[in-house]
């Protein structure tokens, strides 16, 4: 590949025609269909799930929401959500501004990763872009800075100890005895009351922050 031109791989089941076409006409740009296990777009060492503001919602209504921020945020990649659309596209949907912005809050602070936003396919096309050639600029004027990348085992550690009341050293546990914390976020109060350090009213409080 010509090595002034930045790659943008997009997954094969992505569903934005007016955003790939806007991308396409950047001569830039080199588009890449291919299957991506995570993320609908991969730029450089940066995986960008992409979710209109319906999807938003009723991936938080019915529950998945977190558990695939959980994947996305343990993953060895940077990762980024790009939220596309306005309020006006969940003005029929049943859910509280409030809940919406917890979520998004959540999501900023408890997982690290940054929220981008956009009105349509052709402002995410933008928003693409200019992603893609902050990334490139800097991969090529800057050298690395020394800094290692964290390893995914510190990434999921991290998110553990944003549950109420668990520390370093249960998060440790937690990720031993549940292997991944898609498992930790999905086991019942029972389930994680098993676990040393954790009684029963611990074990609610978790559940309490994962559920409500």
């Amino acid at each position: 590949m010509n090595k002034n031109l930045i790659e943008i791989a997009y997954d094969d089941r992505e569903h934005a025609e007016i955003l790939l076409e806007q991308l396409s006409l950047h001569d830039n740009l080199c588009l890449v269909k291919k299957r991506l296990a995570l993320g609908d777009y991969q730029i450089s060492n940066w995986l960008i799930e992409r979710k209109t503001l319906p999807d938003l919602v009723i991936s938080l209504c019915d529950g998945k929401l977190f558990s695939q921020i959980a994947r996305l945020s343990a993953c060895d990649h940077n990762t980024a959500l790009l939220i596309e659309g306005s309020s006006r596209d969940i003005a029929s949907y049943d859910i509280t501004r409030e809940a919406l912005i917890g979520a998004l809050c959540s999501i900023s602070i408890n997982f690290n990763m940054p929220i981008l936003r956009s009105l349509s396919q052709a402002e995410s096309a933008k928003v693409l872009y200019f992603v893609a050639k902050q990334l490139h600029s800097r991969e090529t004027e800057l050298k690395l800075n020394g800094r290692k990348p964290k390893r995914k085992k510190n990434r999921q550690l991290f998110i553990l100890q944003s549950l109420p009341q668990v520390g370093p050293k249960l998060a440790q546990r937690l990720l031993n005895h549940f292997d991944n914390i898609e498992a930790v976020f999905i086991a019942s109060a029972e389930e994680l009351s098993k676990i040393e350090g954790i009684g029963q009213e611990k074990a609610r409080k978790i559940r309490d922050v994962l559920t409500s």
